[in-house]
């Protein structure tokens, strides 16, 4: 038998807690307010697409996701990838935004894939994503992800989500199966209404305690048009037999994980046993 593990949502220093917090809000936008790229010449032209923009993004703490969010800021990454010429360094890429422009989001701890992207963007991969903390509303008139000797201009769409307020998201779902068959994977039924007039994008982290040490699990990140009631699956983690002493625990009709979904809105909690394959 596992005994529950109650997850505390609450602030962390740099080092972070282990077992400690889910969920923080951020301060003054990291990195500071007006960027300052190194002035080199590029003749680089980049390819650039919209990979998110929501109200937080993920961290990778020791042993759990932590959320970073905070109510008058919100996030934008962007996929970078080099068509021609010479890859500007990240720290020469900046965003315009509200008649300022911003370097991209330094870390306090491990960057989780945000979206669908892979790797940070740098000029020796010459291809990634990079992160912005903006303010939650602005003039976006001019909005741009800018690098010597170009820049990169939004669509209308983009640059109205960009202008305002993050739509409100409520998660109006959150199914956890009962039980996971022995070397089976967990996966999660989320299921997110937008009840604003722009599209939103729901971010989210899911961590474990039980069966195995405390760890993170997954990132839940989707884009929910306006008006739209969203459901899909979240994959979680498989489960095997790490100890040969948790073979008395499958099918004993206790709990054996608990799983935490911690999102901008609050957390969520169920609990899961470990059962016998058929």
């Amino acid at each position: 038998m596992h005994r529950r593990a109650v997850l505390a949502l609450c602030g962390s220093g740099l080092a972070g807690l282990a077992g400690c917090s889910s969920r923080r809000e951020s301060d003054a936008p990291t990195g500071g307010t007006t960027a300052t790229p190194t002035p080199t010449a590029s003749d680089a032209e980049l390819a650039v697409e919209l990979d998110a923009l929501g109200p937080a993004l993920v961290e990778l703490d020791t042993d759990h996701y932590e959320l970073v969010s905070g109510g008058d800021r919100q996030y934008l990454v962007l996929a970078v990838s080099v068509a021609s010429g010479t890859a500007p360094s990240r720290s020469a890429l900046s965003f315009r935004f509200d008649g300022t422009e911003y370097a991209p989001r330094t870390w306090d701890r491990i960057p989780a894939r945000q979206s669908e992207g892979g790797d940070q963007y740098a000029a020796e991969n010459g291809a990634g994503w990079v992160a912005f903390e903006l303010p939650a509303t602005g003039d976006a008139g001019d909005a741009a992800l800018v690098w010597p000797g170009g820049e990169w201009r939004p669509d209308e769409t983009l640059r109205a989500r960009l202008a305002a307020a993050s739509p409100p998201l409520s998660m109006t779902g959150w199914t956890v199966p009962e039980t996971v068959p022995l070397d089976g994977r967990s996966t999660f039924e989320v299921t997110v209404r937008n009840e604003g007039e722009h599209a939103g994008r729901f971010v989210g982290a899911i961590n474990a305690t039980g069966w195995l040490p405390h760890r993170p699990v997954t990132v839940v990140s989707r884009r929910v048009a306006p008006g739209d009631s969203e459901s899909w699956t979240v994959g979680g983690e498989e489960l095997t037999l790490v100890e040969e002493s948790l073979s008395e625990s499958v099918g004993d009709g206790d709990p054996d994980v608990t799983y935490e979904l911690v999102w901008t809105g609050g957390s969520r909690e169920g609990r899961v046993r470990v059962v016998g394959a058929d």
